[in-house]
């Protein structure tokens, strides 16, 4: 690949990887979901998102339990807590 074509590449070239801790029946949780549609859409990129339902595993009610949706990215650990809007979810995602 030439270096123009790398200095032409866009950060949302590759899928971003995020965990979304979430549960049944949690409002808030159907709201984040919708921003996360409507970020990726308007960013014209692939999202790829591992739903992980808090109520599977009891470590994960004690650490997300209170703080649902919480979003994480899986390359480096950091996490993005319930509340956000769509400008702090795109500048997350984008991170």
């Amino acid at each position: 690949m030439s270096e123009q074509a790398d200095a032409d590449q866009s950060p949302f070239d590759e899928p971003a990887d995020l965990l979304f801790f979430t549960t049944l029946g949690c409002h808030l949780c159907e709201e984040a979901e919708r921003m996360l549609s409507a970020v990726a859409s308007s960013q014209s990129f692939t999202l790829a998102v591992d739903a992980i339902d808090i109520a599977d595993d009891e470590a994960l009610v004690e650490k997300y339990g209170i703080r649902i949706p919480v979003l994480k990215r899986a390359r480096d650990g950091e996490e993005l807590g319930w509340p956000f809007g769509e400008e702090q979810l795109a500048r997350f995602i984008c991170h």
